[in-house]
């Protein structure tokens, strides 16, 4: 829901009128604070930057849009507060001297509805890994013995044996078909295994060399082929 959709909800008054202005935990709207959505909450900083004669507030979904949340004046003219939310993308505004307004400064998109408003995608916190308490964090493990490998060493003689061979079903490139009787220059279907794959003939007459790609667009199937002169 964006923020026009939320004022259509809350009757569109200036005064924000049905907005609750009770913060917990740093923004996020009333309940346990131990539950197990707030428990992944991941404290993120909202600024504005733009100037207010009076006060500044910020609304989004990671409060259903029904919590105005104040942000404090700092030294340096900008307005700014830490809230809490929940990881996931989530879709704010701020309300400016009792206007809704879009930072330009920072991410936007439009909702279902077509109303801009500012979006951040908000990760999860990574848990810090907790030492075992008879294990001293500062201590380094000696090297495992190579006997404990569960991989046996590459053969030396694998780095000079030739590449596989190519799979049988690249043969069958579409370079290599005529075209179709009665069709003119027609080429037949492309196998789908041949699709992005690189075609080079070097047994052209006058010492030329062939490359070719085959592409598929929806229904439609592009080959393109570059000639060039062979390298002596």
């Amino acid at each position: 829901m964006g923020a026009t959709g939320s004022k259509d909800k809350l009757g569109g008054s200036p005064s924000m009128t049905g907005l609750s202005s009770n913060v917990i935990a740093g923004g996020m709207p009333g309940g346990d604070l131990q539950s197990p959505e707030l428990k992944c909450a991941v404290p993120i900083a909202f600024r504005w930057h733009h100037g207010a004669q009076r006060e500044v507030y910020v609304v989004g979904s990671f409060s259903n849009w029904q919590t105005k949340i104040r942000l404090t004046r700092e030294d340096d003219g900008s307005y700014g507060t830490v809230v809490q939310i929940v990881p996931g993308i989530h879709q704010y505004k701020f309300i400016v001297d009792g206007e809704w307004r879009c930072a330009q400064d920072q991410p936007r998109c439009l909702d279902s509805v077509g109303n801009e408003n500012n979006c951040i995608e908000v990760e999860e916190a990574e848990a810090a890994e907790e030492a075992p308490m008879d294990q001293d964090p500062t201590r380094e493990e000696p090297p495992s013995p190579r006997n404990t490998y569960s991989c046996p060493p590459v053969d030396p003689d694998e780095y000079i044996k030739d590449p596989p061979a190519m799979p049988p079903h690249l043969q069958f490139s579409l370079l290599n078909h005529p075209p179709m009787p009665m069709q003119g220059c027609i080429l037949p279907m492309p196998h789908h295994s041949t699709l992005n794959h690189a075609f080079l003939n070097k047994d052209l007459p006058d010492g030329l060399v062939a490359v070719g790609l085959t592409s598929r667009f929806r229904g439609k199937f592009v080959s393109t082929v570059y000639y060039t002169a062979a390298s002596t």
